[in-house]
């Protein structure tokens, strides 16, 4: 003889807990690695936008333009040791003058990751410029 159910089936609530994290478990999962790529972001971004400031700001030393451009290839070959970038990342750079103002534009490339096709992620190149006027010599 076959025993009666205790509870009917559509309300039983045993497993409900892992039904619902297997729902939220992948919007809570994006969620954190998405905070993570763009907390990362942010950091590269900050880090290119000081390298470009460093290098605006140690221009302002150079006598003449070649001077300037001397300091600042110094500048940011010493900064591949200060502010290393990941595995799979570049970073280039340009200095420039145009008229009284002295420019430096640092580009940083990140890696491309298969997660950034689920994410939406902000662009893999970072590019941060700095500007400082640099008085004509009086003459």
């Amino acid at each position: 003889m076959a025993r009666p159910l205790k509870r009917p089936f559509l309300t039983c609530t045993r497993g409900g807990a892992a039904v619902e994290f297997a729902i939220l478990a992948p919007a809570l999962l994006a969620l954190v690695a998405g905070g993570v790529f763009y907390s990362r972001w942010f950091t590269v971004a900050s880090q290119t936008q000081n390298l470009a400031s460093d290098g605006a700001r140690a221009a302002v030393a150079g006598l003449n333009d070649a001077e300037r451009l001397t300091i600042v290839t110094n500048m940011m070959t010493g900064a591949v040791t200060r502010v290393p970038v990941e595995k799979g990342a570049t970073r280039t750079w340009r200095a420039w003058r145009d008229g009284d103002l002295y420019a430096v534009s640092v580009t940083t490339t990140l890696p491309d990751y298969d997660l950034a096709k689920v994410i939406p992620m902000p662009d893999r190149n970072v590019t941060r410029q700095a500007i400082v006027v640099i008085p004509q010599a009086a003459g």
